[in-house]
């Protein structure tokens, strides 16, 4: 990914989306990623927040803190989002493996419902949101890998490799097993 215009665009389906108006579902995506630059690296989108198509969004945010957020767009101006305490930016060109994962929780404290890992370990994180959430919806947009596509685009510059989304929130040790590629050990949470 070359950070101006490069993406891989996966057509929508209900299996991408975890969330139907009223409540969240659990769910967990993973990849190994090599940033050239970690400010606002775009790992996986559905949708666009505020632009009535935003379901989520995994990134390292323009601080360069992995995070994760999670979209209300039955109400402008919605979402729940949690993000590491500390920069990545020390990890800059090398490869890393980054995973997420969602209880499915939803309500206003749906970011309390997140984990982020990096290297198979858990990240301290912080937790930030606006409007009254309540459950992301399933709308139409592409399940995106390295950008996030619509009004601004923003485009992941370095490379991403074994993305996987599953429709459960792994443990940590699951997540260590997908790091290691141990997949034959998952199971359903």
């Amino acid at each position: 990914f070359d950070g101006s215009d490069d993406y891989i665009s996966i057509a929508d389906s209900d299996s991408l989306s975890f969330g139907n108006g009223s409540s969240d579902s659990a769910f967990t995506i993973s990849a190994w990623v090599k940033m050239d630059d970690a400010s606002s690296f775009m790992i996986a989108s559905k949708g666009q927040y505020n632009t009535a198509n935003g379901e989520y969004l995994f990134l390292c945010n323009g601080s360069d803190k992995l995070s994760l957020e999670l979209y209300d767009e039955s109400l402008s101006s919605t979402y729940e989002l949690s993000a590491s305490s500390s920069a990545l930016t020390s990890y800059e060109g090398e490869w890393i493996h980054v995973a997420c994962t969602y209880s499915g929780v939803g309500g206003t404290s749906a970011n309390a419902g997140i984990k982020l890992y990096l290297n198979g370990s858990q990240t301290s994180v912080n937790l930030g949101g606006g409007g009254s959430y309540v459950a992301m919806e399933n709308l139409g947009a592409d399940f995106i890998i390295g950008a996030r596509r619509g009004s601004g685009n923003v485009y992941a510059d370095g490379s991403i490799a074994n993305v996987a989304i599953y429709s459960d929130a792994k443990t940590q040790s699951q997540i260590q097993d997908i790091m290691f590629s141990s997949y034959s050990t998952l199971t359903s949470a």
